[in-house]
Parts: structure tokens; C-alpha cells; sequence
């Protein structure tokens, strides 16, 4: 259940928005199951703290350089947090400059967390990467519009937003070598009063401090799943 509390300048309001989180189910995988698992491109799952995992036998990219690509965005309504009246739908959606900012933090986290412990770089001209990583977040939604309102100056909320993060490394030839899949609650808060955890104020600034400890998460979490 995900709350959303909205303070106008008249009046407070809260509003309480559904968020059923899917069930995680991160099974383990023995060797000799993941053998009898190897799917038509040559990938085999592996035990991960990610929901799905599957990588070539014998992966190995150390010292290699990576071109990550711009990320694809699939939105859906996951919330119910101010009115959908008072903004509309592109509200929810990141603009140009946002996908930016996004791209940048993807790419930058992936090498600080999965790249450099195996030596490797991102690089940016796609031509001279040994590998390219395609990257997008399904299912997503923002908790509230980015951008403030004139007349909702404060937001409060259990979680800035909700993605399933699924991303393919494609070697020179274009053959898949990796791929991973992974539901992520952004930026969600337990401990708190409540059934789901704590109220905080949401704002752009915690949006992107939450995506960013939140990609950190997953990545060295692949990281781990490959070593």
C-alpha cells in the first residue's frame, strides 16, 4: 500500500494511493539444474539477488569497453496521488532533460558497480565498445510530477517510484551474453508507522537520490551474481 500525503497551501489533504507490490520469488539455481536450463541463445540462469539472471557460460568481460545505450521507458498509472485532474499524464513522465540526467546515472552507477571490479570502462562512441548494453525500465511510475505544483507544495510518500529494471549485453557480433531482470521499489521506506513504512517528502532532489541507491543496488547485486 503506497501512501501519499499532499499539503496545498489552504488545506492538508491525503490521499492513499494502491500499490499491490508483485511477489518476489528469487529462487536459487544449482550448476547442474542451470546445465539442463541453457536457452536457445546459450544462456544459462544463475542464483541471484535479482529475480532473473542468465549469462554465457564462462562470461568474462574483463578489461572490456562498454557502450551504454540510451534507456527505454515504459510508463503505467501505479499510483493514486494528487488528483488527475489538476495535471496531466505527460506529468508523470520524465522530460528530455530528465532522460538525460537518467541515462547518465545508469551508465555511471553500471561502471562504478559492475564494470570496474573486471577493469572495464564505458565508453561513448558504440564503434570502438566491445560490448553494448541495452537498458529500460518497464512498468514504470513516479509517485507525483517531478515538477512542483502551484498549488501542492509539499508531497509525502512511502516510495518515489516503482520499475521493473531489465537489461541484454550484446557482444561485437550482436549475440546476447547477459541478461538480468529485477522488480525495484525505489526508494521505499520501512521502519516507520504505518503498513508499508514512513512518510517522507517527496521532491525531485530525493527522486534522483533514490534512483541512484537504488540502480547502486541492483548493479553491484549483479555484480555479485557474476563473480
Amino acid at each position: 500500500m503506497t501512501k501519499l500525503f499532499i499539503l496545498p497551501f489552504i488545506s492538508a489533504a491525503l490521499l492513499i494511493g494502491a500499490c499491490a507490490q508483485e511477489p518476489s520469488q528469487r529462487g536459487q539455481i544449482g550448476p547442474v539444474e542451470a546445465a539442463s536450463q541453457v536457452d536457445s541463445q546459450g544462456l544459462a540462469p544463475r542464483s541471484s539477488g535479482l529475480d532473473e539472471v542468465a549469462a554465457a557460460f564462462a562470461f568474462d568481460m574483463s578489461g572490456a569497453k562498454v557502450f551504454v545505450a540510451p534507456v527505454e521507458i515504459g510508463y503505467t498509472k501505479r499510483f493514486s496521488s494528487v488528483p488527475r485532474n489538476s495535471y496531466r499524464e505527460k506529468d508523470y513522465e520524465l522530460d528530455q532533460k530528465d532522460l538525460q540526467q537518467m541515462n547518465a546515472l545508469l551508465a555511471r552507477t553500471f561502471a562504478e558497480k559492475f564494470l570496474a571490479p573486471r577493469n572495464s570502462v564505458v565508453v561513448a562512441d558504440q564503434q570502438e565498445a566491445d560490448y553494448t548494453l541495452s537498458l529500460s525500465l518497464e512498468k514504470f511510475s513516479v509517485a507525483a510530477p517531478l515538477e512542483p505544483s502551484a498549488w501542492a507544495w509539499r508531497v509525502y510518500t512511502e516510495q518515489s517510484a516503482y520499475g521493473v529494471l531489465v537489461g541484454t549485453l550484446y557482444d561485437r557480433e550482436g549475440n546476447p551474453v547477459l541478461r538480468f531482470r529485477d522488480r525495484r521499489d525505489i526508494g521505499e521506506n520501512f521502519g516507520g508507522p504505518g503498513p508499508g513504512g514512513r512518510l517522507e517528502r517527496f521532491t525531485s532532489v530525493t527522486f534522483w537520490s533514490d534512483m541512484r541507491v537504488d540502480m547502486r543496488r541492483a548493479f553491484a547485486s549483479l555484480n555479485r551474481t557474476l563473480l
